[in-house]
Parts: C-alpha cells; structure tokens; sequence
C-alpha cells in the first residue's frame, strides 16, 4: 500500500540480488544467521576498575554501560545494521534504538518488562549510564509503560480475539500502515534488541529473531570467564573473555559487512577508551582488516 513509514527511510537503490532475497526468504526465521564472538576483555575490567574508583555506587559505570554505548556507536558507524525488511522491502531505520528487558528483581517470579532507548551514537559512556539507569529506575517503580498497559489491556482476551489482534498488527504493518502509538508501545519496533545474561552468570543463547516489530539483530551477551588464548608470542594464556552471540536477519545486510561491523564493535568493547573519540570512523578502527589483521 505504502512504501513511506514513519519510523524508517524506505531504500528505493539496494542491490537487485537484495531487493529479490525478501521474495525467497519470506520471514526472519528462515533468514537467520548466527554468529558467535569471542571478545578479550581485560582490558575493559581494568579501565572500569580505574573509572569507577572513588566514585559512588549511583554514579558507577558497568559493562551494560559500556556495551549499549559501544552497540550504539558501532551502528552509527555501521548503518546498514540499522536496516530492516517490512512488506519485502528495505528500510533504515530513522533513529537508533536498543531494547532490553527488566527483571524487577532476582526471583523466578518476578515481573519482568521492558525498555526501549533512543540514541545518538554519538554519547559517552557516562551519558548512556545516566539514560540506562534513569529508565531501568522508572520501570522497576512503575511497572506502567505502554508496553506493559497494552499486554494488561489484551492479555485477558479470549483466543479468537488476540489471533485476530495479532494478525490486524501484522497486516498494518507490512502495509506500513500501524498506528504510531502501537509502534511506540511494542519494544520489538527498535534496532537492535540486547540480552545480557551474563548478569545471571550463564552463557549467551543462540536466540532467535521476532517476527513482529522491526529489529533485524539480537545481541545475547554472557558471562566474563577465563579461557584460554593464544597470545602474540605463541603461547597460551588464561584471559578474561566475553562471549556474544550475534542474531541476523541476512536479508539486510551482507556478511562482509557485517563481519568488519563486528570487529568494530570488538574493538570498541576491548579499548573504551576509544567511546570517547566521536571522531574516530571505520577506517581509523579496522585499517585495512581483514588484510591488516
């Protein structure tokens, strides 16, 4: 019906191979790729040790902080992985967003809800901690957001009326024709959807993409564990490593591209320090990589 959304730039000049792909890979679920990474990071603990000395607990920077900055600058870097398929064309997305879900507290029956947030690409790590923290802060107290007011309005519907609830959702949106305040209220309608379970000390998922909404990438992030790596010399060495497991819709983007995006995004996580440099541009964090590697 439309091919203009308010959220997103419809791209009328992507290649030809990739304005066919959508055709023969319908759903994101046919389309997904899975890509593990492995990021060495002592030396991300010992710059949050120096960062967060002395400061209060309120005003203390975690690697959360530093993982939602680094995602955010890496897509700005990195546009392409703000894309998305809707209605079988290609959308960027206007802004960038990351969602999250939050666990009111440590139990398994806990209530649970989530967070979308809109940035820049462009923030220090401190800006990003104050944005993450206000907004974790006002879900945890509210439980009240529009996400959590749609689920409270429908869930006690009978099942002939959520089906057809869920399929009108569906249907307006590949017609880009969804109601704004709908998009604002599902946090599936973001760039790029983070899960951290290292915060309960287990290993990423191999996580699968949601059909609804417009995120094209899940980020799963695990536990910081020592492992074994094989150093510059040659020999091996226990270091501290993160894993993540990388979730892509390949119908957005190709996967060279995403390839040095995540060695960008590596790199960032390794050296914070980098977030600082705003000026900093692909070319000044990769080189010539892979050839220079």
């Amino acid at each position: 019906m439309f091919t203009r959304r308010r959220d997103a730039t419809y791209l009328r000049d992507v290649p030809a191979f990739r304005r066919i792909v959508p055709y023969l890979m319908r759903t994101r679920t046919e389309s997904a790729v899975y890509f593990p990474q492995r990021i060495e990071v002592d030396g991300l603990l010992a710059w949050l040790e120096e960062v967060n000395d002395g400061r209060p607990e309120s005003e203390r920077i975690t690697l959360f902080h530093v993982l939602v900055t680094a995602i955010a600058r890496t897509i700005r870097l990195r546009p392409e992985l703000n894309r998305f398929i809707v209605g079988r064309r290609t959308y960027e997305h206007d802004d960038i967003s990351i969602a999250f879900i939050v666990k009111t507290a440590m139990a398994d029956d806990a209530p649970e809800t989530e967070v979308r947030l809109v940035f820049t690409g462009l923030e220090t790590v401190e800006e990003v901690r104050d944005q993450v923290d206000s907004a974790v802060e006002h879900k945890r107290a509210t439980l009240g957001g529009k996400d959590d007011q749609l689920v409270d309005l429908f869930a006690p519907a009978p099942r002939p009326v959520l089906d057809l609830v869920a399929r009108t959702v569906a249907a307006l949106d590949y017609h880009n024709a969804l109601p704004a305040f709908l998009r604002e209220a599902i946090p599936l309608y973001t760039s790029v959807y983070l899960v951290n379970v290292g915060s309960i000390g287990i290993d990423p998922p191999f996580h699968h993409l949601y059909e609804y909404g417009t995120a094209s990438v899940f980020v799963a992030i695990g536990a910081i564990r020592k492992e074994p790596v094989v150093d510059e010399t040659g020999a091996v060495v226990a270091r501290s490593c993160l894993n993540a497991v990388y979730t892509l819709d390949e119908r957005a983007s190709d996967g060279f591209y995403f390839a040095r995006t995540a060695e960008v995004f590596r790199r960032l996580v390794r050296e914070p320090r980098l977030l600082d440099r705003t000026e900093l541009t692909v070319d000044d964090l990769l080189g010539a990589w892979p050839r220079g590697a």
